[in-house]
């Protein structure tokens, strides 16, 4: 009955560390002071503020977006001020930057330039630094991280083959272990890499393949999937992904011979790589893209909530007309909760959790509400965000969007296998136990999980009947704490589908989705609990009532579609209503959230923080109240004459750019 694990899929389900997912599964919610204390506020030093922001004051958008390539001050830049080596110790030269100080650097720069972003991303994440650090030996370490450090070495990273998409386990490049001239061992690689990441331009390349040894020559380690360094460039063969300019490109090598030292660890970390890239990514995956995709949400929600105010149409701001509040509340919503996300993220990981799932759902949920946050901006600027220009704020981050929901991981198949599927085995109080009980032969043990299991489904079970029965005065929290209830007995009723889990991916999606919503649930508590005087309340309650209700139509999508028949009338008596209906999102919220980007001052702020403000951003932010309070006097007071300083910023502020004829 319990679906079959295989090696790869056991070394990913046991890599890092579960965190706040394992109480979804237990069907418990942290109270307030316990979430308080489990998730501190995450610390800054603000050691590289002004290093960072004239970085981000060098960087011109345009120039390179237009040209196609990094210009050298930039390069030199970069090596000045170690921004390629923040994950390195200082005693090799490097930052040794906590996650919560390195995110929120790689946020600013990508939200000045969305290709500059990448590359400082990439070199901090998952890559060479962070596996030598992890696993390196001592002489490697001393080789390679201080020159990581200085950029003297650009390093790239190739996993994904043509064949070897998400499931990264089934490459078809090989290393055939040999013996050299002078007696010591050697690999002969044979790879094919591609969508690597400053590849075109790498002279240090981290690459995975599958170690074959068919003449028994090692003396330790073994066969299987080896990551490697080698000091070496590629061939220059790159790619456009969609015309972002950032180095990306293919690593092809036939035949090419590497000493075994060039291991990463040494010889007895042969056949180790499955298990090394997993506990990388575990970390890696939760800081950058979501880094990038806060930003980029941030640079949206600004740069809209002030042309909502300084455009007008009909005789009044385009920001008070509700259909355009709608977009602005939608921008709003999910930036605070991506947001929210992100600083609890980020304080587990400065705290020493290594949450594999949880990294999984901020980097897909960030990202595709980073790409709807974007999508609503285009719709508020309207004409402004198709034009293309140093004026637009807007269309390099447009461009950008498929890049962050596809790398680390597609969204697709992230939602779909990734969350729940690992979040089942990793989180859940007993499955994994009882799997390996199974399979050892420890039969009672194995009933014993069984007992547990039925006792929790049965305690679940009555939670979310309390919760359906007695009326509490707050709603929204009494369904919270029922949908946690409703969340763990679905998870083990999932149990009874056997093997047949595996391909009922839809029913997977719906379930990653109820917990990426738990998650951004206990964010935003979180965020108001730490933050209260940064809060908002009408855009806290839409944010709220929105992951309510799609939680709620998660479930019922679920109880509509289980596969058998007694147990999808088990989940349709759980998921009823009972006393409580779902709240609705009611227009007033929509307005006043909406409001939080033309009118809310302090959360503008909030908003404003931890990205880079470009001349055209500050010139909005720097004129928003003015131009605001203007257009209100005019409303008030009909026919009051016009201010032409003040009408001159207005028309540059939806003025865009044009450029002369390339005919004449």
């Amino acid at each position: 009955m319990l679906p079959k694990i295989s090696d790869t899929e056991r070394i990913a389900l046991q890599s890092g560390t579960v965190s706040l997912d394992s109480f979804f599964f237990k069907g418990e919610r942290l109270s307030r002071s316990d979430l308080v204390r489990m998730v501190p506020l995450p610390q800054r030093s603000h050691s590289m503020d002004e290093q960072v922001e004239s970085f981000c004051r060098s960087v011109d958008e345009e120039e390179i977006m237009s040209s196609g390539v990094l210009p050298n001050r930039l390069w030199k830049n970069l090596r000045q001020n170690k921004l390629l080596g923040m994950i390195i110790p200082k005693k090799y030269g490097g930052l040794e930057l906590d996650h919560h100080e390195q995110s929120q650097i790689v946020q600013k720069i990508s939200s000045a330039s969305t290709t500059t972003g990448i590359v400082v991303m990439v070199p901090n994440s998952l890559g060479p630094a962070e596996l030598l650090l992890k696993y390196g030996t001592e002489d490697q370490k001393n080789k390679y991280l201080p020159g990581l450090a200085s950029a003297d070495y650009i390093p790239c990273f190739g996993l994904t083959g043509p064949m070897s998409g998400s499931d990264a386990a089934s490459m078809k490049d090989r290393g055939i272990v040999f013996q050299q001239a002078d007696g010591s061992l050697g690999i002969r690689l044979t790879v094919e890499k591609r969508y690597i990441t400053l590849a075109p331009i790498a002279n240090l390349i981290g690459v995975a393949f599958i170690l074959e040894d068919p003449e028994k020559l090692l003396k330790c380690g073994k066969t299987g999937i080896t990551v490697a360094l080698i000091p070496t460039v590629t061939a220059g063969e790159y790619h456009r992904p969609m015309d972002v300019p950032f180095p990306n490109g293919v690593i092809r090598w036939t035949n090419l011979e590497i000493p075994i030292s060039s291991i990463i660890g040494g010889e007895e970390r042969a056949g180790e790589g499955w298990r090394m890239l997993m506990e990388c990514l575990a970390v890696g995956r939760a800081i950058s893209l979501p880094a990038c995709a806060v930003g980029n949400a941030k640079v949206a929600s600004m740069y809209a909530g002030s042309y909502a105010v300084f455009r007008t149409q009909f005789r009044k701001m385009i920001g008070d007309m509700e259909g355009v509040q709608e977009k602005l509340a939608l921008m709003a919503s999910e930036t605070i909760k991506i947001t929210a996300m992100q600083h609890v993220t980020n304080s587990l990981l400065d705290h020493g959790h290594k949450p594999s799932v949880l990294s999984a759902i901020i980097k897909y949920e960030s990202t595709e509400r980073s790409r709807k946050v974007i999508l609503a901006g285009m719709d508020v600027v309207a004409g402004a965000g198709i034009c293309k220009g140093p004026r637009n704020l807007l269309a390099n981050m447009y461009q950008g969007i498929p890049i962050g929901v596809t790398v680390e991981g597609s969204n697709t198949l992230t939602r779909s296998l990734i969350i729940f599927g690992q979040g089942l085995i990793r989180s859940h109080p007993y499955l994994q136990n009882m799997i390996d009980d199974l399979q050892t032969g420890r039969d009672y043990d194995f009933l014993r999980g069984v007992q547990r299991m039925v006792f929790n489904t049965v305690y679940n079970t009555l939670g979310s009947l309390w919760y359906q029965l007695y009326f509490y005065s707050d709603k929204d929290n009494a369904l919270v704490n029922k949908f946690i209830h409703q969340f763990a007995v679905t998870t083990n009723l999932i149990l009874l589908l056997g093997k047949q889990f595996k391909s009922n991916q839809i029913l997977s999606g719906h379930m990653a989705d109820i917990m990426g919503s738990l998650y951004i649930l206990q964010g935003l508590e979180w965020w108001e609990l730490q933050y209260p005087d940064r809060s908002h309340p009408a855009l806290f309650r839409l944010a709220r009532v929105e992951e309510i209700q799609r939680i709620h139509r998660a479930f019922q999508s679920i109880a509509d579609n289980f596969p058998l028949l007694l147990p999808r009338l088990f989940l349709k008596m759980i998921t009823a209503n009972g006393f409580y209906t779902v709240p609705r999102i009611r227009t007033e919220d929509v307005t006043g959230a909406s409001q939080s980007l033309t009118e809310d001052h302090g959360m503008r702020n909030v908003f404003s923080e931890d990205i880079f403000h470009s001349d055209r951003l500050q010139f909005f932010i720097k004129n928003h109240e003015t131009i605001r309070n203007y257009h209100l006097q005019k409303l008030k007071h009909n026919g009051i004459e016009e201010d032409p300083e003040l009408e001159k910023i207005i028309l540059e502020s939806i003025t865009v750019d044009s450029y002369p004829s390339s005919s004449g």
